[in-house]
C-alpha cells in the first residue's frame, strides 16, 4: 500500500536524523494555488478519472451485452434472399461434394443436344424461418454462463473501485504526513539558524569559542539537508497522488488538513470478519462462473429440434417446351428469364445431432473441471492472504493507538529538554554540543507526534482494506 518514496523516507530519517518511525508520503511546501481538496472529493475524482476503473466499467458493459446476445440466440433465424443471374445450364450425371458451399450448384437438366455456351437469365427468391425451439437446455445453460460472467465483471469493477479507494486514501494520508514532516523540518531549520546567527556573532566578538561556531554550522547543514530531502520526497509523493487521481499537468494539490492528523479517529471494533472483502468476492464468483461452463459444455452433447418454414419462387429463360430434337427452348432475353414461373413452400421439423460431439465434450468437461479446481485453490490462497492482512491490521491498529498516546508525552519532554538546554547555554552553564543534541531529540519528537496520529488512520485504512468495509475508515471523517 505504500510507495517507494515512502520507504525512502524511512531509510533517510533513520540514517540521517532518526526522525521518522513509520513510512510517510508527500507534503505541500508552497502556498496553495488551487482550491482545497478534501479526501472525499479526491475519492470521487479518482473514481471518475482513473483509467483502470474506466476499463473495468467497459468490461462490465461488454459482459452485459454478452448476456443480451445469449438471450437473443433463442430468437428464430429469418433469412431472405434474392438473386438474378446470367448463367449456362450444362450438367452431367453423377454427384459432387459442395466443398462447404464453395462449389457452384447444378443449374439444369441433361440436354440431348449436348453442351452449349448459350446462357439464359434466371431468378430466385426465398424466405426461411429456422427456429431452434427446443435444445435440451443448451440455450438456458448458455444464458446462465453469460449471467455468471456478468457477475464476475461486476465484482471486478467494484473491487477495482474499492482497491483504488484504498490506494488514494493511503496516498492522501501519506501526503499530509509528509506535509507535517516538512513543517517540522522547517521549524528545526529555523531554530538552528537562529542559534547559528547568535553563535557566529558571539564567536566573532570573542564571547564564544570558535569551535562553537563550527559545531553550529555543521548542525545547520544537517538541518538543511533534512529539510531539502523532505521537500524532495514531498514533491515526488504529490506527483504520485495526482497520478492516482487521474490528473495531468503541473501544479501541486492543496489538501484539507482540518480532520486528518489533527485528531485521532474513533475507537475501532476489530472483531468483524473479512468475508465481504471485494477481492474474495471476485475469486468466489470466478469459481461459480467456471462451474456454470461445465454445465454448458455438457449441454452441447445434446441435439437441437428446429421448426422450419420456407417459401421460394424461381424464374428461368429455359422454357418447358422442347424443340424437335427433344432439347429445351432457350430464351436469352432478360425479360424472359427474370419473372417467377414456379413457386414452392415447406413446413416441418428438423432434428440435428452430431453424435461425435459426445467424445469431444467429454474431454472438454474434464478440462473444465480442472479449471474449476484451479479457481477454487486460488480462492483459498486469497482467503489465507486476506486473513493474514486482517490479523496484521488489528495488531497494527492497537500498536499505533498506543504509540499515539505516548507521542505527546515524548514531545512535551523534548520541548522541556530543549528549553532547559537553551537556557543553560544562554547563561553560559553548558556547551553548544549539549544544546545541539536537544535539536535532534525535539525534531524527532515533533515528527513522531504527527506520524503517530497518521499511523492510527493508516492502520484503520489497512483494516478497512482487509475487511472490505471502506465505511469503517470514511465514516471517521465526519
Amino acid at each position: 500500500m505504500t510507495r517507494k518514496p515512502a520507504k525512502a523516507i524511512l531509510v533517510f530519517t533513520i540514517s540521517c536524523a532518526h526522525v521518522l518511525t513509520a513510512a510517510l508520503s508527500i507534503a505541500q511546501t508552497t502556498a496553495p494555488t488551487s482550491p482545497t481538496l478534501d479526501l472525499k472529493s479526491a475519492l470521487d475524482l479518482a473514481r471518475h478519472n482513473y483509467p483502470s476503473i474506466k476499463a473495468k466499467d467497459a468490461e462490465k458493459e461488454s459482459a452485459a451485452y454478452e448476456l443480451r446476445l445469449m438471450k437473443n440466440n433463442y430468437l428464430p433465424n429469418f433469412i431472405v434472399q434474392g438473386q438474378v443471374m446470367d448463367a449456362t445450364s450444362n450438367q452431367l450425371r453423377g454427384t459432387f461434394f459442395p466443398n462447404e458451399g464453395t462449389a457452384i450448384p447444378v443449374s439444369g437438366g441433361i440436354k440431348v443436344n449436348g453442351y452449349t455456351n448459350d446462357a439464359v437469365w434466371t431468378s430466385f427468391a426465398t424466405g426461411l424461418v429456422n427456429w431452434k425451439f427446443f435444445s435440451f437446455g443448451k440455450y438456458k445453460a448458455a444464458v446462465e454462463e453469460a449471467k455468471a460472467g456478468m457477475t464476475v465483471a461486476e465484482a471486478e469493477y467494484q473491487n477495482e473501485i474499492f482497491q483504488h479507494q484504498i490506494r488514494v486514501s493511503d496516498a492522501y494520508l501519506l501526503t499530509l504526513m509528509l506535509d507535517d514532516m516538512v513543517k517540522s523540518q522547517r521549524a528545526n531549520l529555523s531554530r538552528v539558524k537562529a542559534l547559528k546567527d547568535v553563535t557566529v556573532a558571539y564567536a566573532l566578538s570573542g564571547l564564544r569559542p570558535g569551535v562553537d561556531s563550527s559545531l553550529v554550522n555543521a548542525e545547520y547543514s544537517k538541518a538543511t539537508l533534512l529539510f531539502l530531502e523532505a521537500q524532495r520526497l514531498a514533491n515526488e509523493q504529490n506527483v504520485y497522488l495526482k497520478e492516482l487521481l487521474g490528473l495531468t499537468g503541473g501544479g501541486k494539490l492543496t489538501l484539507d488538513t482540518t480532520v486528518l492528523l489533527q485528531q485521532l479517529p474513533q475507537q475501532l471494533q476489530t472483531e468483524k470478519g473479512f468475508d465481504g472483502n471485494p477481492r474474495l468476492t471476485v475469486y468466489r464468483n470466478t469459481v461459480d462462473f467456471q462451474q456454470t461452463r461445465i454445465k454448458a459444455i455438457k449441454r452441447r452433447e445434446l441435439p437441437s429440434v428446429s421448426f422450419l418454414v420456407s417459401g421460394w419462387g424461381r424464374g428461368s429463360g429455359i422454357s418447358d417446351k422442347l424443340t424437335d430434337n427433344g432439347d429445351f427452348v432457350y430464351k436469352t432475353s432478360f425479360s424472359a428469364g427474370v419473372p417467377f414461373r414456379a413457386y414452392n413452400y415447406m413446413v416441418g421439423i428438423s432434428t440435428i445431432w452430431n453424435v461425435t460431439t459426445l467424445f469431444k465434450t467429454s474431454n472438454e468437461a474434464r478440462q473444465q473441471r480442472a479449471i474449476v479446481k484451479i479457481a477454487e485453490e486460488r480462492y483459498n490462497e486469497e482467503s489465507l492472504k486476506i486473513e493474514s492482512e486482517w490479523e496484521r491490521a488489528r495488531l497494527r491498529y492497537r500498536a499505533a493507538l498506543e504509540v499515539a498516546r505516548q507521542a505527546p508525552v515524548q514531545l512535551k519532554a523534548a520541548q522541556d529538554a530543549y528549553a532547559q538546554a537553551k537556557a543553560r547555554y544562554d547563561a553560559g552553564f553548558s556547551t553548544v554540543l549539549e544544546l545541539t543534541q536537544t535539536f535532534s531529540v525535539l525534531n524527532r519528537a515533533e515528527v513522531d507526534s504527527s506520524v503517530a496520529t497518521g499511523n492510527v488512520w493508516r492502520a484503520i485504512l489497512q483494516y478497512a482494506a482487509a475487511t472490505g468495509e471502506f465505511d469503517v475508515f470514511i465514516n471517521n471523517l465526519n
